[in-house]
């Protein structure tokens, strides 16, 4: 199987080229920028823009599978709803092409606008490839929390957080080998969510990531009032029921100290 992934120099997109590569698949990856010197030398590159469309059809060319990971909260109009739009329509262009869209748990019951622009991207995969399509909807990465609670711990004296929001990350490295078994069944709709293996509240994961990071400052519990602040308390980022990870938050810390 020859696989383009786009979105292929970010987290998920480096863990789904190296599980494609362990798998024996043909692996091109999608990205903007040029091939950087030290990507695989049995990695394929493909120079693409999802806003301009620039480079789409040709990243295509012979390509079985599009595991379409691209995305960017900044812009999510241009690259998660316009960019999935002309990637469809190239898709179908070419013809027999299985797209396999990566979405987020939760889009559908937390009222962000990111969220809802995924919500639509997922409509123009169903609508633009019926049976020709997948989508795979992930929980937030243990790379992502530990960027944010990096980024509580940079106000003076405490790290002001919203603990009581439950949360079920998961490693990159488990998403990806669940997301490309789902590219080798074919295409099958909407599939089985996918999440850590265990829930944990933003609190929990925040007590523990200060032991294993060697930080000392007081979390002050932050309110977060309305619709986004209640679906996260009530766990609609979570996945009771799908499919899970094997990668524990605290393993994940060990393995990724610094």
């Amino acid at each position: 199987m020859t696989v383009l992934i786009t979105g292929g120099t970010g987290v998920l997109g480096r863990a789904m080229s190296r599980a494609a590569a362990r798998a024996g698949h043909v692996v091109r990856v999608g990205s903007r920028g040029p091939r950087p010197d030290d990507a695989p030398s049995d990695h394929e590159w493909a120079r693409m823009d999802l806003v301009s469309g620039a480079g789409v059809p040709d990243a295509l060319k012979g390509v079985d599978t599009v595991i379409h990971a691209a995305s960017d909260p900044r812009r999510s109009d241009a690259v998660d709803v316009g960019g999935t739009r002309l990637l469809v329509e190239a898709a179908r262009a070419a013809g027999a092409i299985h797209v396999v869209y990566v979405s987020i748990v939760g889009i559908d019951r937390i009222p962000v606008p990111y969220f809802r622009n995924k919500l639509a991207a997922e409509e123009i995969v169903a609508a633009g490839l019926p049976g020709a399509h997948s989508i795979v909807r992930a929980t937030q990465f243990h790379s992502f929390v530990d960027m944010q609670l990096r980024r509580a711990a940079r106000f003076p004296l405490v790290m002001p957080l919203p603990t009581r929001f439950q949360l079920q990350s998961a490693a990159p490295a488990d998403a990806a080998d669940y997301i490309l078994r789902c590219a080798a069944d074919g295409p099958g709709g909407r599939r089985p969510d996918f999440g850590g293996p265990e829930v944990l509240t933003l609190g929990e994961a925040a007590a523990a990531w200060k032991i294993a990071r060697g930080v000392r400052r007081a979390i002050l519990p932050l309110p977060v009032p309305g619709k986004v602040g209640a679906a996260f308390r009530a766990g609609a980022s979570t996945v009771p029921d799908g499919a899970h990870g094997t990668v524990r938050w605290s393993d994940w810390l060990r393995e990724n100290a610094s």
